[in-house]
């Protein structure tokens, strides 16, 4: 038997016990060393709040019902291998997308072995660090070119780490200061709150009086979409990684904004196997990245605690505690 983490309801969680799983010809079985928690995504499960209108959804196609497991970073050790797999083989330390539990069972194809050189702490937020890769490619981040970071949560700080290994020169927004402290020792180039005075035309003005060429928008309301699209250059691109359960409060495509002729875009997901930076091609650079010290994470990765405390440190995230920003979870 082992143990998983299950959501019962709205701010309810427990542990559950379940039978060991069974290794499919195509899979894996991994013991997990830690697991991660996705700030933004699991306190939303963790509140029982929807992603569309009409309330039917937890997750795109996933309906709203409980219990609902959560989470979906894991490194661990392979346990078992399926009779079809090749490429992994028991005792391998790998990166799988599932969530919080002693035992998972994984498709071969989606987990990644994990280099020596990153230790379980930092391997753990890979898929995390991957939204943040995937929004810059979607905005056709180039060497040198000014971004704002409009959110300085996991998504956003991570951003913060590829622009800097970019090249990019960086500017961090949030209404945190303890979050822009973390954005200032990772190298961000200028951070500021949308509450201070005068804060547009300060930015705006760090980018030599024209703005950012692009935006990445990591916040989670339309508050901060507004913001992006107010201290973005002309003709500049605004990248929205963050998922919104609120409703606008102004319009994108109405003055001031469509005389600046932005390009607004989402970003979800891997483009199709076979593109320059389809799945395989962008993890490869960032476990490079991060293999070689070229991707600077460590100030973001705030907090470590034991698998029984889980149910405790939902609790304290869901209070507001923000200084939490990158938190594992031991399981070992």
């Amino acid at each position: 038997m082992s143990i998983r983490l299950i959501v019962t309801g709205p701010r309810s969680v427990r542990f559950q016990e379940v039978p060991d799983p069974d290794c499919p010809a195509d899979g894996l079985v991994v013991r997990a060393r830690m697991t991660a928690i996705s700030t933004g995504t699991e306190l939303r499960v963790y509140r029982g709040i929807p992603v569309d209108r009409e309330q039917k959804y937890l997750y795109p196609g996933f309906p709203l019902q409980f219990p609902v497991e959560n989470g979906y970073s894991m490194v661990g050790e392979v346990a078992e291998a399926g009779s079809g797999v090749s490429e992994f083989r028991t005792g391998d330390r790998v990166f799988v997308p599932q969530p919080h539990q002693q035992m998972a069972v994984s498709p071969a194809e989606v987990a990644t072995r994990l280099p020596d050189a990153i230790p379980d702490h930092v391997g753990v937020f890979l898929s995390i660090m991957e939204v943040a890769h995937i929004a810059l490619r979607r905005g056709d981040v180039m060497p040198g070119e000014n971004v704002a970071i409009v959110g300085s949560g996991l998504i956003g700080l991570s951003a913060l780490a590829f622009c800097r290994a970019f090249g990019c020169r960086t500017a961090v927004v949030d209404l945190d200061r303890n979050r822009l402290q973390v954005a200032r020792s990772m190298g961000a180039a200028w951070t500021g709150s949308p509450a201070e005075d005068g804060f547009t035309n300060r930015i705006v003005e760090f980018f030599g009086g024209q703005g950012a060429d692009l935006v990445v928008e990591a916040a989670s309301t339309w508050k901060a979409v507004e913001t992006g699209l107010d201290v973005a250059r002309s003709g500049g691109r605004v990248v929205v990684v963050a998922r919104h359960t609120d409703q606008p409060h102004f319009s994108p495509v109405n003055y001031p904004y469509l005389r600046k002729n932005l390009s607004l875009k989402t970003s979800y997901g891997y483009p199709p196997a076979g593109q320059r930076w389809d799945r395989r091609r962008s993890l490869d650079l960032t476990l490079d990245y991060l293999a070689r010290g070229r991707l600077q994470v460590a100030p973001m990765l705030t907090h470590q605690f034991e698998w029984v405390e889980l149910p405790d440190v939902y609790s304290r995230m869901d209070s507001g505690e923000a200084e939490m920003i990158g938190v594992c979870i031991n399981w070992t």
